[in-house]
């Protein structure tokens, strides 16, 4: 496993949204959040920068690592943390050693010390269950004994059930139910596993999880990471952006990346980045095999397909990173069945490796797609095992997509969205949690509107197979009321009426005209949208 080891950076407002939840806690009204998302991402880093910045004498944090924990582990480190952040609370000795912090300890909360000796004794013989009922019940009893909050911070809080049992979510939320003092705060990255947990097992009458998703950094963030890693070299936008685009924003990617980045340009000193010396990064990450990344795909990889019936998936992987995101092409593409594909589809969008969009499969991960097509595909299929010739060949590709980026970049806004309309096929697709059925178009074009002042837009026409019309209202900036206003009553004029009408805006909208639009039933794509739909048909991102 990869420690991803990337500095803290961003996420202010899920940090905001833990101590405000703390501060919610202490004056009464509490309500517990789950933090979901993909490995790498930086969840532990969310947890452990709150932990490191909470400085609060009513509140005693719990933080629990519970993968491969077996009931002892759990148990000594939950009591562990307890008793020592209490002692350190209350500035008493410091001890490493369990029976230590129990002595130190003791005089202040003989209840809660009386309660652990209990569960080691249950422990002892052998009634794991109640053990496992009287720690989770714990935090219960130190709050009432030591007039103290607590925060309770579960890391992969799935992997619970692999120490004690199916049932123990239950008991986990009758717990939670009573403990009004306990703010819990659970981390998977398993997170079809953790839904069905959290809407099946842990959903409370009250005290309900606040689901809240982490995500890659949105391109404004991503550029900040980069001006700020790589601060003491210059950057040409361009491939600031392509890297933007490359890694997808993931955090651990942009900072694997930077760092070779600026160890290269240490060695070869460098002070800006120009296309070879990215170019010998990524093929260091990526192409080598001794490459972080192309370890870390190895190792995916290794996982999904180490057994002979598992080879399946790699077909499936490859074959997706080939442009075949429709049943019926992967079907082709890997002489497959229908029934025999299902499955191996399922795992891999349980393992959070492809995702399912209407009748679309693509990658979750935008780097993993490069690599099994550029790097895993073409190793696996060399007939020439020429190193340099395949390192020189890696390098070519690479420069074509940075070329290939750029092209695209280059190219207004109107021109990509038409690019984009031309991708759907009377398809339901989800697009951020909102779902939008869109046709087929056929006559897709720029369109005039009657000049009038406020109309500081671009407007896209397109037509369905069965001739409906619709508008794309498209602007970098804010719309404005006015501007929405004014489309209306230009649209009015015309004899086609559209049935349906979308706003692309790449910044935000006026809060007025936002309501304005939704009135008149418009759908408003913003940059994330719009992202979404690029990633889906694997096109370059927009980025500002």
């Amino acid at each position: 496993m990869i420690n991803s080891g990337h500095y803290f950076f961003g996420r202010k407002s899920v940090i905001d949204l833990i101590k405000r939840r703390v501060i919610d806690l202490k004056e009464g009204y509490r309500q517990n959040i789950a933090l979901l998302g993909h490995r790498y991402l930086g969840k532990t880093a969310i947890l452990q920068h709150f932990l490191a910045n909470l400085d609060d004498q009513d509140v005693i944090e719990i933080y629990l690592d519970l993968e491969d924990k077996d009931f002892d582990g759990l148990f000594y480190k939950f009591v562990g943390n307890l008793l020592y952040n209490f002692s350190r609370n209350k500035h008493l000795t410091l001890h490493e050693e369990l029976d230590l912090l129990m002595e130190s300890t003791r005089k202040f909360l003989p209840q809660t010390i009386q309660e652990i000796k209990k569960i080691q004794g249950l422990h002892a013989r052998g009634k794991i269950m109640e053990a496992y009922q009287s720690l989770l019940a714990l935090p219960e009893i130190f709050t009432q004994e030591s007039g103290k909050f607590c925060v309770i911070l579960l890391d992969e809080f799935q992997s619970l059930e692999n120490i004690g049992g199916s049932d123990i979510f239950q008991e986990l939320g009758k717990k939670i139910m009573t403990q009004r003092r306990c703010l819990y705060v659970v981390v998977s990255s398993s997170i079809v596993e953790a839904k069905k947990i959290l809407s099946e097992k842990l959903s409370l009458l009250f005290g309900n999880f606040e689901i809240v998703d982490v995500g890659a950094f949105d391109p404004k963030t991503s550029q900040d990471f980069l001006e700020y890693h790589l601060q003491a070299i210059k950057m040409n936008p361009q491939l600031r952006n392509f890297l933007i685009d490359f890694t997808a924003g993931h955090p651990f990617y942009l900072n694997v990346i930077t760092q070779e980045i600026l160890r290269l340009s240490s060695q070869h000193h460098q002070p800006e980045v120009f296309l070879p010396l990215l170019t010998q990064a990524i093929e260091n990450l990526i192409f080598s095999r001794w490459g972080v990344l192309s370890q870390h795909f190895d190792y995916l990889m290794h996982n999904l397909c180490q057994w002979k019936t598992n080879r399946v998936i790699s077909n499936i992987l490859i074959a997706l990173a080939n442009g075949k995101y429709r049943l019926k092409e992967i079907l082709e593409e890997t002489a497959g069945k229908s029934g025999s594909l299902q499955p191996k589809l399922a795992r891999l969008i349980e393992e959070g490796m492809i995702a399912k969009n209407g009748n679309y499969y693509c990658f979750q991960d935008k780097l993993l797609r490069f690599w099994i097509k550029y790097v895993y595909e073409r190793k696996l299929c060399a007939i020439n095992e020429n190193p340099l010739e395949q390192k020189a060949h890696f390098r070519q590709e690479m420069k074509d997509c940075v070329q290939n980026f750029q092209t695209v970049s280059e190219k207004d806004l109107s021109t990509r969205i038409v690019d984009l309309l031309h991708c759907f096929d009377n398809e339901a697709l989800n697009i951020n949690g909102r779902r939008y059925k869109l046709p087929a178009f056929r006559d897709i074009a720029p369109f005039k509107l009657v000049e009038e002042k406020d109309c500081h837009f671009s407007v896209i026409r397109a037509r369905s197979a069965q001739k409906e019309t619709w508008f794309f209202i498209l602007k970098k900036e804010p719309l404005q009321e006015g501007e929405v206003n004014a489309f209306l009553t230009q649209a009015k004029k015309l004899n086609e009426r559209p049935v349906k009408s979308i706003i692309i805006a790449l910044s935000d909208l006026d809060v007025n005209a936002r309501l304005k639009a939704l009135q008149e039933k418009f759908w408003i794509w913003n940059e994330p949208e719009l992202n979404t739909l690029l990633h889906l048909f694997d096109k370059p991102y927009i980025v500002k």
